[in-house]
C-alpha cells in the first residue's frame, strides 16, 4: 500500500487534465441556460415591485381625490402638530357636542349644522397651505356658534349642532363623500323635536383663493357669502327664492358682500345637499380657507342682521 507522501507526489507530478471540448460547450450551454433563467426571475420581481407601486399610487390618488383622503390627512397633519402647541398658544374654543344628536326644548326656530365640520381656517390654524386647512376642534362650528349667539342677540330662537360628522364617518367605516347621509339623520331629528322651525342653515367654507372670498365693507376686510342650491332638491324652487330672498337684501344693504347663488345643476352633482328635507335649507359658504375669524365674524354679524331683517317674510 501506498504511503500519502508517493500519492500526494504522484498527484503533484501528474500532467494537468484538460477538459474535452464537448465537456466545456455543455457546460457553457448550461450556464447560459440558468442565467437567463436569474434574468427572468429578476425582470419578474422587478415588474412585481413597479405593478404593485402604480397600483398603490392609483389608489392613493383615488381615495384622496373621491373619497375625502385629503380631509383626513389634513387633519392628521394639524392633530400632530397641535400636539406640540403649548396651551397658552392654543385658540380656546367652545366645548363641541358629544351627541349626535341636537338637544333642544322644542322651540328653535334656525337650525344650524355642519356637514363638512372640520372645514377651518389657515390663519386659525397657524398654516399656510388652504389644502392642509381641517381640524377636529378648530373649524367651521365656531362660525355656526357665532351666528347662534348673534341671532339670539336679535331673539331668534337658534340650535346650534356640532355633532363630529367627519367622526362618524372614521368610527364607521365610511368615506367622505357619505357626508350628508349622516347628516340627514340629524336634521330629521331636529325638525322632529321643533315645530317652530322656520330656516335650516348647513355652514361651509369656500375653497377659492382669498381674493375671491374677501371683500371691504366701509373700509373693513370682510368675508364673501355664498349660497349654494342643489337642482336635484324636490323641494329646489323654495330654497332657491329663500337663497335669493336673503342674498339680494345683503347685496342691497352691503354691495358686494356675497359672491352670488351658485345653483348646482343636476350634471354638476348628485347631491341633494339634503335640502330636500325642509323648503327654507341653505347651504352657505362664509368666507374662505384663507379668511381669518375676525373676517368671518364680521360677516356673520351682517348676515344675521339681514336674516332678521326678512325674518317675517319667511314662512
Amino acid at each position: 500500500m501506498r504511503t500519502e507522501e508517493e500519492i500526494f507526489d504522484r498527484i503533484k507530478n501528474s500532467p494537468e487534465l484538460e477538459p474535452r471540448k464537448e465537456f466545456v460547450h455543455q457546460t457553457k450551454l448550461n450556464l447560459m441556460k440558468e442565467a437567463k433563467k436569474y434574468n427572468k426571475r429578476q425582470k419578474k420581481i422587478k415588474f412585481s415591485y413597479y405593478f404593485s407601486g402604480v397600483i398603490a399610487s392609483i389608489l392613493l390618488v383615488t381615495w384622496i381625490t373621491l373619497f375625502g383622503g385629503t380631509e383626513y390627512i389634513a387633519e392628521s397633519i394639524n392633530q400632530v402638530k397641535a400636539s406640540f402647541t403649548s396651551n397658552d398658544k392654543q385658540i380656546s374654543t367652545p366645548d363641541h357636542n358629544k351627541n349626535n344628536t341636537p338637544i333642544s326644548n322644542g322651540n328653535a326656530e334656525v337650525f344650524i349644522y355642519h356637514t363638512h365640520n372640520t372645514e377651518s381656517f389657515t390663519p386659525l390654524l397657524n398654516i399656510e397651505d388652504p389644502r392642509m386647512a381641517a381640524d377636529n376642534e378648530r373649524n367651521v362650528t365656531l362660525v355656526g356658534q357665532k351666528l347662534a349667539n348673534s341671532l339670539k342677540k336679535r331673539d331668534i330662537i337658534a340650535l346650534h349642532d356640532k355633532t363630529n360628522i367627519q367622526q362618524i364617518l372614521k368610527d364607521k367605516g365610511l368615506s367622505y363623500s357619505y357626508s350628508y347621509e349622516v347628516a340627514k339623520d340629524i336634521i330629521i331629528k331636529a325638525l322632529d323635536e321643533n315645530s317652530k322651525m322656520k330656516l335650516l342653515i348647513d355652514i361651509h367654507r369656500d375653497g377659492q383663493p382669498k381674493e375671491y372670498t374677501t371683500t371691504k365693507i366701509n373700509g373693513k376686510k370682510v368675508a364673501k357669502i355664498e349660497f349654494v342650491v342643489s337642482e336635484r332638491s324636490s323641494k329646489f324652487k323654495g330654497n332657491l327664492e329663500i337663497a335669493e330672498k336673503i342674498q339680494l337684501e345683503l347685496e342691497s344693504k352691503y354691495p358686494g358682500i356675497t359672491s352670488g347663488v351658485w345653483i348646482k345643476g343636476a350634471k354638476e352633482t348628485e347631491q341633494d345637499y339634503n335640502q330636500d328635507l325642509f323648503t327654507n335649507s341653505l347651504l352657505v359658504n362664509i368666507g374662505g380657507a384663507e379668511n381669518s375669524l375676525e373676517e368671518i365674524y364680521s360677516s356673520v354679524d351682517i348676515f344675521s342682521e339681514v336674516i332678521y331683517d326678512v325674518w317675517a317674510e319667511i314662512e
